[in-house]
């Protein structure tokens, strides 16, 4: 676990990222299995990975405060937020593409999926506990329609300079390492989001 080195900051000692919950169905719903039969083989396949998940999983998560000067005027608060779930989960989805078993590797894959979004889950509910008098007014992603893939760097570096111990790299093409790793701007305000992401995206997962 990692939090902000500066005295007046210490984010994470507090978020609860001991015990992540995998939600199966989600997982078999991202496999294309939201509304038809599971196969009884990829339904043995998921529950396995999803027992060991836990023993791959290295949790990485970096949040530094950033000025609101350059945030739209109702912003009261703006957060740099990157967070990792390590690159065993990637070494190991390769072992198992090497070796052909191919649905093991997409369940596997998925399930990290579903990992990093409970993460996301849980940096919200400690930034909404913590500010407990504000809402989160906007979630901001590079690759967002209005916010470009470039802007990933920006957020790395803003970060990067924040901390001395960063676990996350980013390459020439803007792209995180361990690839599952997400970078993104939480802002706080008055106004409470109530449109999640995956209502705005046009490719829908299910």
């Amino acid at each position: 676990m990692s939090w902000n080195n500066s005295k007046n900051m210490p984010y994470l000692e507090f978020i609860d990222l001991e015990n992540i919950y995998i939600n199966k169905d989600t997982v078999l719903k991202f496999l294309g299995y939201s509304n038809r039969k599971v196969p009884e083989m990829i339904n043995e396949i998921v529950e396995e990975e999803i027992k060991s998940i836990k023993s791959i999983l290295n949790i990485k998560v970096y949040i530094s405060e950033i000025d609101t000067d350059k945030m739209p005027k109702e912003c009261k608060k703006a957060f740099a937020i990157l967070y990792t779930i390590g690159d065993k989960i990637d070494i190991k989805m390769n072992d198992y593409m090497k070796n052909c078993n191919m649905m093991a590797g997409l369940a596997l894959d998925k399930i990290g999926v579903v990992c990093l979004d409970y993460i996301n889950e849980k940096i919200k509910m400690y930034l909404k506990e913590t500010y407990s008098n504000l809402n989160i007014s906007y979630e901001i992603y590079p690759g967002d329609k209005d916010f470009k893939v470039e802007n990933q760097k920006d957020i790395y570096e803003y970060i990067k300079n924040k901390y001395n111990n960063l676990e996350i790299k980013i390459n020439d093409y803007h792209q995180l390492a361990p690839i599952k790793s997400v970078a993104m701007l939480i802002l706080m305000g008055d106004k409470e989001n109530t449109e999640s992401r995956c209502s705005k995206c046009i490719r829908k997962c299910f």
